[in-house]
């Protein structure tokens, strides 16, 4: 990966949400990333570590795009190009309000990866969920980044939750005061317990962070898996 040079300070995650209108269209955006104009064009980007689909669970005309790039230069200069590139019909995906920019908290359980192997390659069968946290102010925003990095009931408590693949956290670079978690569980129904259990002891002040809608679970699409990183072993 071209990522092992780099120091990693620069970094940045990625998530790119594409509502399209019906499954037939979002069908044909699956059909345009395993052409030669699709992923691989992403994938042999200047910056490039990651890129992959993930196909929401609870409708069939919308897909995450994954991504991690060396830098903010990086990615800004392929959406630019994938812009140039695309279809009429997707252009209206390459719009910066379907976007969301990250930069791993140095809380973030998996900060200090070599090459964060298990970020975006849960594995057949498991599950992704994008778990947003809009706060209205920063200093809200901050007491819960402090918190996310408890040993013991934060992010890393997290991820030593039975069927746990990772767990990261980010801070949002174009939304002011918004935190993003993302993870991965080897099935579904762990997640659930998980998210249940989550509800059931967090103090009142986060209950409105833990509703469904601040959350989406999706499953990786797996022909279009990026095999250059290694991904979790589901028994």
């Amino acid at each position: 990966m071209s990522g092992a040079t780099n120091n990693r300070k620069d970094e940045i995650t990625v998530v790119h949400t594409l509502v399209f209108d019906s499954g037939e269209m979002n069908a044909a955006f699956n059909e345009l990333a395993g052409s030669a104009d699709g992923l691989p064009v992403a994938r042999g980007a200047k910056g490039n570590l990651f890129a992959c689909p993930y196909l929401a669970r609870d409708n069939d005309h919308t897909t995450y795009m994954f991504s991690r790039w060396e830098t903010e230069k990086d990615w800004d200069n392929y959406l630019n190009h994938r812009r140039e590139i695309s279809p009429d019909w997707f252009k209206p995906m390459c719009e910066p309000e379907t976007v969301l920019r990250l930069r791993e908290l140095k809380t973030s359980p998996t900060k200090n990866n070599k090459e964060g192997d298990l970020l975006f390659a849960p594995g057949s069968g498991a599950i992704a969920n994008f778990h947003t946290w809009q706060f209205e102010n920063a200093e809200f925003k901050n007491e819960v980044a402090e918190f996310w990095g408890d040993q013991e009931i934060g992010l890393p408590a997290s991820s030593a939750y039975p069927g746990n693949i990772f767990v990261s956290g980010f801070e949002a670079i174009d939304r002011e005061n918004c935190l993003v978690a993302l993870n991965a569980w080897e099935s579904h129904e762990i997640f659930l317990e998980y998210r249940q259990m989550r509800r059931d002891t967090a103090p009142d002040t986060v209950q409105p962070f833990l509703v469904d809608g601040a959350m989406a679970q999706s499953d990786v699409c797996e022909e279009h898996q990026d095999l250059r990183v290694g991904s979790y072993p589901i028994s």
